[in-house]
Protein backbone atom coordinates (compact mmCIF):
# COMPACT_ATOMS: atom_id res chain seq x y z
CA UNK A 1 0.00 0.00 0.00
CA UNK A 2 1.16 3.58 -1.11
CA UNK A 3 0.05 7.11 0.50
CA UNK A 4 0.03 10.10 -1.65
CA UNK A 5 -0.37 13.42 -1.07
CA UNK A 6 -3.02 14.79 -3.72
CA UNK A 7 -3.60 18.63 -4.68
CA UNK A 8 -6.56 19.48 -7.22
CA UNK A 9 -8.71 22.80 -7.53
CA UNK A 10 -11.48 23.42 -9.75
CA UNK A 11 -9.19 25.39 -12.01
CA UNK A 12 -6.62 22.81 -12.85
CA UNK A 13 -6.83 20.19 -15.50
CA UNK A 14 -6.61 17.16 -12.82
CA UNK A 15 -5.15 15.83 -9.67
CA UNK A 16 -1.48 16.65 -8.56
CA UNK A 17 0.13 13.51 -7.11
CA UNK A 18 2.68 12.96 -4.66
CA UNK A 19 4.42 9.81 -3.21
CA UNK A 20 4.47 10.39 0.77
CA UNK A 21 5.22 6.52 1.18
CA UNK A 22 8.27 7.34 2.96
CA UNK A 23 9.27 10.10 5.49
CA UNK A 24 11.98 11.52 2.61
CA UNK A 25 9.18 11.58 0.08
CA UNK A 26 7.08 13.04 2.33
CA UNK A 27 9.30 16.18 3.06
CA UNK A 28 9.81 16.50 -0.34
CA UNK A 29 6.14 16.52 -1.41
CA UNK A 30 5.09 18.86 1.34
CA UNK A 31 7.82 20.97 -0.13
CA UNK A 32 6.71 20.52 -3.36
CA UNK A 33 3.51 20.88 -2.92
CA UNK A 34 4.16 24.39 -0.71
CA UNK A 35 6.44 25.99 -3.90
CA UNK A 36 3.43 25.24 -6.49
CA UNK A 37 1.03 26.81 -4.42
CA UNK A 38 3.71 30.16 -3.56
CA UNK A 39 4.93 30.38 -7.36
CA UNK A 40 1.86 29.27 -9.56
CA UNK A 41 -0.86 30.21 -7.21
CA UNK A 42 0.62 33.12 -5.68
CA UNK A 43 -1.60 32.24 -2.14
CA UNK A 44 0.55 33.46 0.25
CA UNK A 45 0.16 37.36 0.12
CA UNK A 46 1.71 38.91 3.73
CA UNK A 47 2.57 42.22 2.56
CA UNK A 48 -0.77 44.57 3.73
CA UNK A 49 -1.00 43.33 7.00
CA UNK A 50 -2.08 45.86 9.25
CA UNK A 51 -3.65 45.87 12.83
CA UNK A 52 -6.93 46.86 12.46
CA UNK A 53 -7.89 50.00 14.50
CA UNK A 54 -11.22 50.67 16.10
CA UNK A 55 -12.73 54.85 16.31
CA UNK A 56 -14.01 54.41 20.03
CA UNK A 57 -12.59 52.26 22.74
CA UNK A 58 -15.06 49.79 24.68
CA UNK A 59 -14.54 52.75 27.82
CA UNK A 60 -15.56 55.60 25.15
CA UNK A 61 -18.56 53.42 23.74
CA UNK A 62 -19.72 53.45 27.23
CA UNK A 63 -20.00 56.84 27.90
CA UNK A 64 -22.23 57.79 24.76
CA UNK A 65 -26.03 58.25 24.89
CA UNK A 66 -28.21 55.31 23.82
CA UNK A 67 -28.88 54.97 20.11
CA UNK A 68 -27.69 54.60 16.64
CA UNK A 69 -24.48 55.81 17.31
CA UNK A 70 -23.84 53.64 20.42
CA UNK A 71 -25.15 51.02 18.71
CA UNK A 72 -22.72 51.13 15.37
CA UNK A 73 -19.77 51.99 17.76
CA UNK A 74 -20.20 48.92 19.31
CA UNK A 75 -21.33 46.85 16.59
CA UNK A 76 -17.58 48.39 14.47
CA UNK A 77 -15.95 47.17 17.96
CA UNK A 78 -16.64 43.45 17.62
CA UNK A 79 -16.26 43.52 14.15
CA UNK A 80 -12.95 45.20 14.78
CA UNK A 81 -12.60 41.95 16.93
CA UNK A 82 -13.18 39.59 14.15
CA UNK A 83 -10.19 41.25 11.82
CA UNK A 84 -7.97 41.18 14.76
CA UNK A 85 -8.22 37.67 15.11
CA UNK A 86 -7.53 37.25 11.66
CA UNK A 87 -5.02 39.38 11.76
CA UNK A 88 -2.99 37.57 14.08
CA UNK A 89 -3.81 34.49 12.63
CA UNK A 90 -2.48 35.81 9.08
CA UNK A 91 0.49 36.65 11.35
CA UNK A 92 1.20 33.62 12.77
CA UNK A 93 1.18 32.40 9.02
CA UNK A 94 3.51 35.44 7.76
CA UNK A 95 6.59 33.07 10.35
CA UNK A 96 5.38 29.66 9.23
CA UNK A 97 5.66 31.60 5.54
CA UNK A 98 9.29 32.70 6.28
CA UNK A 99 10.15 29.73 7.43
CA UNK A 100 8.80 27.55 4.92
CA UNK A 101 10.70 29.33 1.95
CA UNK A 102 13.93 28.46 4.48
CA UNK A 103 12.85 24.58 3.38
CA UNK A 104 11.48 24.06 7.44
CA UNK A 105 9.50 21.00 6.79
CA UNK A 106 7.22 21.41 9.67
CA UNK A 107 6.49 24.74 9.04
CA UNK A 108 5.11 24.01 5.55
CA UNK A 109 2.96 21.01 7.32
CA UNK A 110 1.49 23.62 9.56
CA UNK A 111 0.66 25.60 7.18
CA UNK A 112 -0.45 23.54 4.49
CA UNK A 113 -2.77 22.14 7.20
CA UNK A 114 -3.72 25.78 8.61
CA UNK A 115 -4.84 27.02 4.96
CA UNK A 116 -6.12 23.74 3.88
CA UNK A 117 -9.80 25.09 3.64
CA UNK A 118 -8.65 27.92 1.82
CA UNK A 119 -9.75 28.55 -1.91
CA UNK A 120 -7.11 26.60 -4.02
CA UNK A 121 -5.27 24.94 -1.27
CA UNK A 122 -7.28 22.09 -0.53
CA UNK A 123 -5.08 18.60 -0.51
CA UNK A 124 -5.64 14.94 0.88
CA UNK A 125 -3.68 12.27 1.72
CA UNK A 126 -4.49 8.90 0.35
CA UNK A 127 -3.34 5.45 1.06
CA UNK A 128 -3.53 3.74 -2.36
CA UNK A 129 -3.63 0.31 -2.87
CA UNK A 130 -2.13 -1.51 -6.20
CA UNK A 131 -3.86 -4.17 -8.09
CA UNK A 132 -1.46 -7.06 -9.98
CA UNK A 133 -2.93 -8.74 -12.47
Amino acid sequence: MRRVLVYENRKTNGPLIWDVSSPELERGAFLGLFNYLDKEWGVYDFEDLQEPSISLNLEQISKLPEGRVKEEALKEHKERNVRLYEFHKSQLQQKLYERSKAGDVNAVKKLLTQRESYEYEHWTLCDVTSKET
